[in-house]
C-alpha cells in the first residue's frame, strides 16, 4: 500500500489523527519486538553460560 492510501487527505495535507494513530501502532509493534528481542538475548546469554559450565564440567570429568 502506498502512503497516499494510508491516510485521509485534508486541505493542509494528511489527516493528523490518522497519522498519529498510525505512528502509535508502529511504536506499539516496535516495543513488542524490542521486548521480545531483549528476552531472546537474555535467554541466549543464559544458555551460553550453562553451555560453558557444562563444557568445563565435561573437561574435568574427562581428565579424571
Amino acid at each position: 500500500m502506498e502512503n497516499k492510501d494510508l491516510f485521509r487527505r485534508e486541505n493542509d495535507g494528511y489527516n493528523r489523527s490518522d497519522v498519529d494513530e498510525y505512528i502509535a501502532k508502529i511504536k506499539a509493534e516496535y516495543k513488542k519486538i524490542y521486548e521480545y528481542a531483549s528476552k531472546v538475548k537474555a535467554d541466549n546469554d543464559k544458555l551460553k553460560k550453562i553451555a560453558r559450565a557444562l563444557s568445563e564440567e565435561n573437561k574435568a570429568l574427562n581428565n579424571k
